[in-house]
């Protein structure tokens, strides 16, 4: 079985979904969402705010945004960002459509210890970088 990777203080790890089909994308943010403790969608429209809002609707309806041009995202934040606390290590998985003139953003959050059956299944390969922020 996969493990997920140590993190190290001052980064997170990213990993590549380029090269999942449409399907394997909807399936991994479904195994995902099945698995979290916390999913969420927003929208960018720029012609409001330059803020993102949230954006409340069904799960099937935000999947219903991505295609094939969205950037999907599986990153390991650590404990960075923890809505829960501040040493609750987990995994950010999600989207963002990338268009105009509304942008759509899911994002669901994962436990680190609940992600190595979702690594292995869709075997993801990883890259470190830095926390910008």
């Amino acid at each position: 079985m996969s493990e997920v990777i140590p993190i190290r203080y001052g980064e997170f790890i990213f990993y590549n979904t380029n090269t999942l089909n449409m399907d394997e994308k909807l399936a991994l943010l479904r195994d995902c969402k099945a698995i979290a403790y916390e999913w969420y969608a927003n929208t960018l429209d720029c012609n409001i705010s330059t803020s993102r809002q949230y954006f409340e609707c069904t799960f099937d309806e935000i999947l219903g945004y991505l295609k094939e041009d969205a950037h999907v995202v599986v990153i390991n934040r650590g404990t960075w960002g923890s809505p829960i606390s501040d040493d609750r290590e987990h995994f950010e998985i999600g989207f963002r459509t990338m268009s105009l003139p509304v942008d759509y953003f899911l994002f669901i959050q994962v436990d680190s210890d609940k992600m190595p059956p979702i690594l292995e299944k869709y075997q993801l390969d990883y890259t470190r970088r830095e926390q910008t922020s």
